[in-house]
């Protein structure tokens, strides 16, 4: 068994993120972290080494941090696997090439450039495989047939699923809603343990006026999976609420 947490640490500036800065908000999320049965802990918007020193800071006891450098030293993707046992080798698989076919020439050009910077984080660990991923925001908030955003998600969603044929449980923040037409594509033939329960995953306050929140957030196993649980739903002490996003955790079973 395996127990595997995952939470968008809004890696944005204070100013943009509407949040404290992430190292005092790491020091406090790390501290409920620490303190759990969490075995694996995939985080992503970890944006430089400046962000990655502080949640190394917050979790002394996972001391197996697995990311793939940029030339500057941070996390490609701004993915990361926290780990408390040792990890093998991890890949990184980026989402370049895929981008809108619909909008404007500016729109497109911007969203590809934003689709380099994003993809998979592929780890081996002793007995099983996870992967981290992040996939392009929506801000749009528009996940029917006919929106800018669905083809370019379904691009994503297949180089995506051709990486993780081998792995045990794939965990990140994908954009997509859950109650959208992207659904079964994303699931695919893997096993969703919060399909029944479909937690709002971002904090509504952080939506533009009227917005209604969504399940944008997964952990997906090939096994079954027991203790499916939401984290970060209440504040923390002195610095509110831990991101923008809410985490999940889930034990993951042998399958």
């Amino acid at each position: 068994m395996l127990r595997v947490a995952t939470l968008n640490v809004c890696g944005l500036p204070p100013l943009l993120s509407r949040l404290p800065p992430l190292d005092r908000r790491a020091a406090a999320f790390g501290r409920v972290v620490e303190d759990s049965d969490v075995d694996v802990f995939n985080v992503q918007e970890v944006w430089g080494r400046r962000a990655l020193g502080a949640l190394r800071r917050a979790l002394p006891s996972f001391p197996h941090v697995a990311f793939v450098p940029t030339s500057g030293g941070g996390p490609s993707g701004g993915l990361v696997t926290f780990s408390r046992t040792p990890t093998g080798r991890p890949a990184f698989h980026s989402f370049r090439g895929t981008a809108p076919r619909t909008s404007t020439a500016l729109f497109r050009a911007r969203r590809a450039l934003n689709a380099r910077r994003q993809g998979i984080l592929s780890v081996p660990l002793d007995g099983a495989h996870v992967v981290n991923t992040h996939l392009t925001s929506n801000r749009d908030g528009d996940w029917t047939t006919e929106s800018r955003y669905y083809q370019f998600h379904c691009d994503q969603l297949d180089r995506l699923h051709s990486v993780i044929q081998g792995a045990s449980v794939v965990t990140g923040d994908f954009n997509i809603a859950a109650d959208s037409p992207l659904y079964p594509r994303l699931v695919g033939d893997w096993h969703d343990p919060f399909a029944e329960s479909d937690p709002i995953t971002y904090h509504p306050e952080f939506l533009p006026a009227g917005a209604r929140g969504h399940r944008i957030d997964y952990v997906l196993t090939r096994g079954d999976a027991t203790a499916a649980e939401v984290l970060f739903a209440e504040r923390l002490p002195s610095v509110g609420w831990a991101s923008d996003h809410l985490g999940l955790a889930a034990t993951v079973l042998p399958g």
